[in-house]
């Protein structure tokens, strides 16, 4: 009876699945080797996460204890050779973990007994699509653990309600008696990515929230959800046409509940990664686009309040001899290694790739003397250090514009920035000049 854990594979530079890294593996209980493998290999396809399998309770039980950091979903067959009766279940309950059940078993007396012990979904093994929709579930279930909800009902019952059904999903809950305090919520909380509203509420009705949200965060930033037991189809329409993303029509089952709040969370997942994987650079990630957008606005607050604000104009010395020697797959790897120095020494700051081998860094309130310390200490890190590319070792180093002279617009200083920086390439390279 043992446990085994599957690494995640390395990074791939950018996808446009929705979601991001998981901090912590997915546990698949299953006696069945070539189950628990299939159901492993749907994880890493769909999540690139590390999953460790356990074939019985005791193997589970061992894991549970020991992982770290603790795992927070597990998939889990409901039948193993030393708990055959769901045992598995008050296990995970033991130590937290969202449980998605698989069975073989099926029925009403079941999936009650389930609903009681709180697991997120019970899920009948019929079919290859209940392994797909248990991996789906499980991605979604880890990313609800950092995802927060807005739950608004004048009906003290409706709100428990709806905040135990949330709970079960793994979310951060908020909850509002009426659309005005929903919003100085949304105001203190702009972590929320999804508002449950019902219509009939005292101060504000749930039309007016949703207008009135809508107005600040578009639906690519929050989901409103409007709720309502009356009947006809006008509630729905007028939820909509004020700005809501979907309509629930109560009394609604936890099954319709879990779908459409996941379908709508997965929509602003998947238009997020969309959005990274057009601004971001392919291969170091940097976002070019957002760079330019927030140096703006620093740059605005920088001459309001009259600090200090230093740009930096970086330049790979003879990158071009690089590629003519080792080819174009070993500057990329140069390019790669340069960037995760860069985020290793200045990654609190605005950074960008510009270029092919030129970087920007902006960096707000610092002084002078510190802008050439950091700089320098980069200098020579890339200095001593070089770029494994099969039996070569690739030395490299960089060159550095520094301007603090604000100018008239960004432009201004990043351009000073520039002329630094060819003033440095031709000076020999490998140096950091400005700020004298």
């Amino acid at each position: 009876m043992t446990a085994t854990r599957i690494r995640r594979r390395a990074p791939r530079p950018i996808s446009t699945k929705p979601g991001y890294k998981f901090d912590r593996p997915i546990l698949v209980v299953e006696d069945q080797i070539s189950v628990a493998e299939y159901t492993a290999a749907l994880l890493k396809n769909r999540w690139n996460c590390e999953i460790i399998m356990a074939d019985s309770l005791r193997a589970a039980k061992e894991t549970l204890k020991s992982a770290t950091p603790a795992i927070q979903v597990a998939i889990c067959d409901l039948n193993l050779p030393d708990a055959p009766y769901g045992e598995v279940v008050d296990l995970m309950n033991e130590y937290g973990v969202a449980v998605i059940a698989l069975t073989g078993a099926y029925g009403e007396e079941l999936r009650a007994s389930l609903n009681k012990k709180g697991v997120v979904d019970y899920i009948p093994k019929d079919s290859v699509n209940a392994y797909e929709y248990a991996v789906t579930l499980a991605g979604r279930v880890q990313k609800n653990y950092h995802t927060s909800v807005l739950i608004v009902d004048d009906s003290l019952s409706a709100r428990a309600l709806y905040k135990h059904m949330s709970e079960l999903l793994r979310f951060r809950v908020f909850t509002a008696n009426d659309g005005k305090e929903a919003l100085e919520i949304l105001k203190q909380r702009p972590e929320i990515s999804l508002v449950l509203t019902d219509y009939a509420m005292p101060e504000m009705d749930g039309y007016e929230l949703t207008a009135k949200a809508r107005s600040k965060y578009s639906k690519d930033q929050l989901a409103i959800i409007g709720i309502s037991g009356g009947a006809g189809e006008e509630i729905s329409s007028n939820f909509l046409k004020c700005g809501a993303n979907d309509y629930l029509a109560k009394p609604f089952s936890y099954q319709e509940f879990i779908c459409r709040i996941h379908q709508n969370l997965d929509m602003l997942d998947l238009i997020q990664a969309n959005r990274d994987a057009a601004q971001r650079d392919f291969l170091t990630g940097l976002n070019r686009r957002y760079f330019f957008e927030a140096a703006n606005q620093i740059y605005a607050n920088a001459r309001k309040k009259k600090h200090g604000l230093v740009a930096a104009m970086i330049d790979l010395d003879l990158f071009k001899l690089i590629n003519d020697k080792y080819g174009h797959d070993c500057g990329d790897l140069v390019i790669k290694h340069f960037a995760s120095l860069l985020k290793k020494y200045l990654g609190t700051n605005l950074i960008a790739r510009v270029g092919g081998e030129e970087f920007a860094v902006l960096l707000d309130v610092i002084k002078p003397d510190d802008a050439r310390k950091l700089f320098e200490e980069l200098r020579l890190a890339v200095k001593n250090s070089a770029v494994d590319f099969g039996t070569a070792k690739i030395s490299y180093t960089i060159s550095v514009g520094l301007c603090d002279q604000l100018g008239e617009t960004i432009d201004d200083l990043i351009k000073g920035a520039d002329v630094a920086l060819y003033k440095a390439k031709d000076n020999n390279r490998d140096q950091v000049f400005g700020l004298d």
